[in-house]
C-alpha cells in the first residue's frame, strides 16, 4: 500500500497551526518577541515570520523554540489548546520525583489549601475524607501538624508547640 502524498493545502494549514501555537504560547509566558528571539538566538524578523506562518521552521529552530518555551518538542505540535500546555511541567516534576499516588494526593491537598481561600472550601475536601486543621472552629484543609496553612505558619512564627 502506497502512502498518499501531502496534500500541498494540508501543509499550509499545519504550518498557520503551529505559527498561532508558538505565538501563543510565547504570549503565555509574557514574552516579547525580542525576548524569545534572544532565548532561540535567532533574529526578531524571523520570529515575526515564523508566528505568520510565512516561513517554515527547520528541525534546528524548533528544537530551539521548544528549549525557549521550555517544552518538549512534541508540545508544538499538539493539536489541543495551547491553555494546557503548562500540564506538562507538573507531570514531568512528579515523574522526575517518582511520587507515587499518596504523594500525588498529599500534593493536591496543599495546593488546594493553599489557592482555595476560602475557609468553608474544606467541606468537599472532609466528605471525601480528608483531614481538617485541629484549630477550633477553622476546619480548613491539613497543610502538616494537623494544622491549615494560616495556623502552621502561626505557630510556627510563634514557636508554639504544635499538634502531632
Amino acid at each position: 500500500m502506497r502512502p498518499h502524498s501531502p496534500d500541498p493545502s494540508d501543509s499550509g494549514s499545519s504550518l498557520q497551526g503551529l505559527a498561532r501555537r508558538i505565538r501563543t504560547l510565547r504570549e503565555r509566558r509574557g514574552l516579547t518577541q525580542e525576548d524569545f528571539a534572544a532565548r532561540c538566538d535567532i533574529s526578531v524578523s524571523f520570529v515575526s515570520l515564523l508566528e505568520r506562518g510565512e516561513r517554515n521552521p527547520s528541525y534546528d529552530t524548533l528544537l530551539q523554540v521548544a528549549a525557549a518555551l521550555e517544552l518538549p518538542l512534541w508540545e508544538l505540535f499538539r493539536l489541543e489548546d495551547a491553555e494546557d500546555a503548562e500540564a506538562h511541567r507538573l507531570v514531568e516534576w512528579v515523574r522526575l520525583k517518582k511520587l507515587g499516588r499518596e504523594d500525588v494526593e498529599r500534593l493536591l491537598a496543599v495546593a488546594e489549601a493553599m489557592f482555595s481561600g476560602v475557609p468553608g472550601a474544606s467541606a468537599s475536601q472532609a466528605k471525601a475524607g480528608g483531614e481538617a486543621c485541629a484549630s477550633p472552629e477553622c476546619g480548613r484543609p491539613v497543610l502538616a501538624r494537623g494544622l491549615c496553612v494560616a495556623h502552621y505558619h502561626r505557630a510556627r512564627r510563634k514557636k508554639a508547640p504544635l499538634a502531632p
